[in-house]
């Protein structure tokens, strides 16, 4: 298997040993002639949402291709395979993080937001950029999508961390103006 298309062409004949060991070959520092990756950590929002939304559809090698290469699905399926290989297996684990840490960012909901119907307030990853948008002051959500993704996973653990202590400082202070009033 030289190329991408020869992977996609012979991945569903391997044996599941032969299937994990291509699921091990680490990233390369190139593709061919690209340098490649490390991480998704320099990737925009936009860019993030990019290679989830081309991968459904198109395969996660053109979505490599497409958006952390800057070349084209036809460049993608005839790219090396290894190195190909190693850039997928990068990309899926980062995107396994990066999903784990914005899932961190989830808090339980009172009773009464319940009631009030917040479990029918998610919006995605449009919401999330609207959200940051509208913190930022910014009046165009392309700036949003055109922030780098961690930032606006920084902003919002910093607005959630500083919430979560104004519910805690009014708890006590409503506890201490309970003691003081008996």
């Amino acid at each position: 298997m030289k190329t991408v298309a020869d992977v996609l062409h012979w991945e569903p004949f391997l044996e599941d040993d032969q299937v994990a060991a291509l699921k091990e070959i680490a990233c390369p520092a190139r593709v061919g002639t690209v340098e490649a990756p490390q991480d998704l950590n320099d990737i925009t929002l936009g860019q993030l949402i990019q290679l989830e939304a081309i991968a459904a559809e198109k395969g996660v090698f053109a979505a490599i291709a497409e958006v952390l290469l800057d070349k084209d699905e036809a460049w993608a399926m005839k790219a090396p395979a290894i190195e190909m290989l190693g850039l997928r297996n990068m990309v899926v684990a980062e995107q396994d993080r990066i999903a784990a840490l914005f899932a961190s960012l989830t808090r339980d909901h009172t009773a009464a937001e319940i009631m009030a119907g917040i479990e029918n307030l998610n919006f995605g990853m449009f919401g999330l950029a609207d959200w940051y948008a509208r913190r930022m002051g910014i009046s165009d959500h392309d700036e949003a999508f055109n922030t780098p993704w961690i930032r606006v996973w920084q902003c919002r653990k910093n607005d959630i961390e500083e919430s979560e202590y104004r519910e805690r400082l009014q708890k006590i202070q409503h506890n201490l103006n309970k003691q003081q009033r008996r």
